[in-house]
C-alpha cells in the first residue's frame, strides 16, 4: 500500500498526539484530582447548599482560573481562590504547557523533543554504537520490521542523516552507551531488543552489564571482536544475553561457500 502525503500527515499527527498524551497524562490526572478535591471541599463546607454538582464543579474551575465566584461570605471559597490557581499553575505550567511549548518548537528544541519521543516508546529497538555494523543492522530491521520504532545511541552527531533515516523511522540520543542516564532516556526498561554494535569490546560489555541491571529480561545482542571473551563473562550465563562476532560469522559464511 502506497502512502499518500495526506496519509503520512495523518499518521504523523496520530503519533505526535500519542507522544504528547504519554508525557502529560500524569499532569492531567493531577489537575482533574485538584478540581475534584476543590469541588468536594466547596460542596461539603456549605458554601451554597442549593447549588448542583455541575455548578460546584464549574465554580471550582472558575476559582482555579482566577474568575470571580460568589462567596456568600464563606471563608472556604476565598481560601480556594488562592490555593487552586497556584496549584493549577504548577501542574499545568510545569507539565502541559512546557510539553506543548517543546512540541511547537520541536525543530529548535530537537533534543528535548527526542527525549519525549523516546519516553513514549514501548517494545522498541535500541541500537548502541552506530558504525558500519550498526547501520547494516538498522537497514535489516527496517526491511524486516518496517514499523519497528528505534532509538540510536551514539556520541557522533548526524547519525540519522548518515544512515539515510528520517525522524519518523528512528531518533538519535547523542551520548555514551555506557552512561546510565542515557540508557534510561532510551527507555531500555521497556525495549523489545537492545543491540550493542560498537567497535570496542569494553564499551559493549560495560553497557551490557548496565542494561541487564535496568532490564534483566530484554534480549541483548553484544558484538565482540574477541569471541573467546564471551566464555569468560558472567553475562554468558544469562539466557537473554547473546554474543556475536562479525569476523567469525563472515569466516563461516566464506568457508561454507568454498566447500560447496
Amino acid at each position: 500500500m502506497v502512502k499518500t502525503p495526506r496519509t503520512k500527515l495523518f499518521i504523523r499527527a496520530q503519533r505526535d498526539i500519542r507522544i504528547l498524551l504519554s508525557n502529560i497524562w500524569l499532569n492531567l490526572v493531577l489537575f482533574i484530582g485538584l478540581m475534584g478535591i476543590g469541588a468536594i471541599v466547596l460542596r461539603f463546607t456549605n458554601y451554597d447548599t442549593v447549588v448542583s454538582w455541575p455548578q460546584v464543579i464549574l465554580d471550582t474551575f472558575n476559582l482555579a482560573m482566577v474568575e470571580r465566584v460568589e462567596t456568600n461570605g464563606k471563608i472556604t471559597p476565598i481560601l480556594l481562590s488562592f490555593i487552586l490557581p497556584i496549584g493549577s499553575a504548577i501542574i499545568l505550567g510545569e507539565g502541559i504547557l512546557r510539553v506543548f511549548s517543546i512540541y511547537m518548537q520541536r525543530k529548535a528544541n530537537r533534543k528535548e523533543w527526542d527525549l519525549m519521543v523516546a519516553k513514549s516508546f514501548i517494545q522498541h529497538a535500541v541500537i548502541c554504537g552506530v558504525g558500519e555494523m550498526g547501520q547494516q543492522i538498522i537497514r535489516g530491521l527496517i526491511e524486516e520490521l518496517p514499523t519497528l520504532q528505534m532509538v540510536l545511541i551514539d556520541p557522533q552527531p548526524g547519525i540519522l542523516a548518515e544512515s539515510g533515516l528520517s525522524n519518523d523511522q528512528a531518533i538519535q540520543l547523542q551520548g555514551s552507551m555506557t552512561d546510565i542516564d542515557t540508557l534510561k532516556q532510551a527507555n531500555v526498561q521497556t525495549a523489545r531488543i537492545v543491540i550493542l554494535s560498537s567497535g570496542e569490546d569494553t564499551l559493549n560489555l560495560e553497557a551490557a552489564y548496565k542494561i541487564h541491571h535496568l532490564n534483566d529480561s530484554v534480549p541483548v545482542w553484544v558484538r565482540l571482536h574477541r569471541s573467546g571473551l564471551a566464555e569468560l563473562m558472567d553475562l554468558s550465563r544469562k539466557p537473554n544475553i547473546h554474543f556475536f562476532c562479525p569476523y567469525q560469522q563472515a569466516a563461516r559464511s566464506i568457508v561454507d561457500q568454498l566447500v560447496k
